[in-house]
């Protein structure tokens, strides 16, 4: 998740998308990149390279991310459906600037979808207790073929498209 990248990456009206988004939410811009980093450096620890695929680590690695971002982004806005569409938009952006193939897209969007879920069903936004419930849920996400096979799924439940093996 290399700003640098992604910028590069971007078309003018992506880049003009993204700015307007960025100045609009200004403040909430350090502690989103905050938590971008801390996401890839969980991500690493306990997953290494395979979060770099299609793999349960990969669908980790989105709910964490999101979790992160609402709560570092929770501090400086008390104004949890601020913090939420924030966290949707700016998540959401990353997938339109870097976008996989229709699938693979979708399972980023509903994995980020059950990080944002994760974070407001709990009162208590500790990281310790978020990995348990993330890790748990890694343990058990499941494997999507196809975009139908995606909608049988709820914001409660991971999904990948790679096995890990």
């Amino acid at each position: 998740m290399n700003l640098w990248h992604l910028l590069k990456r971007a078309n003018l009206k992506q880049l003009w998308e993204l700015l307007t988004l960025s100045l609009g939410n200004i403040r909430l811009l350090w502690p989103t990149y905050k938590a971008t980093k801390q996401a890839v450096k969980y991500s690493n620890e306990l997953y290494g390279a395979q979060h770099h695929k299609n793999t349960p680590a990969n669908a980790f690695r989105h709910a964490i991310w999101n979790w992160l971002i609402a709560k570092e982004c929770r501090k400086c806005q008390k104004n949890s459906k601020k913090v939420l569409k924030w966290t949707e938009r700016i998540t959401g952006m990353h997938e339109k600037i870097l976008p996989g193939d229709a699938l693979s897209n979708a399972m980023d969007i509903h994995n980020n979808a059950v990080g944002r879920s994760v974070f407001f069903k709990f009162d208590e936004h500790d990281p310790e207790k978020a990995l348990t419930i993330l890790r748990k849920m890694t343990n058990q996400s499941k494997k999507v073929n196809s975009l139908d096979d995606l909608k049988l799924y709820s914001e409660v439940q991971l999904v990948h498209l790679i096995d890990p093996h």
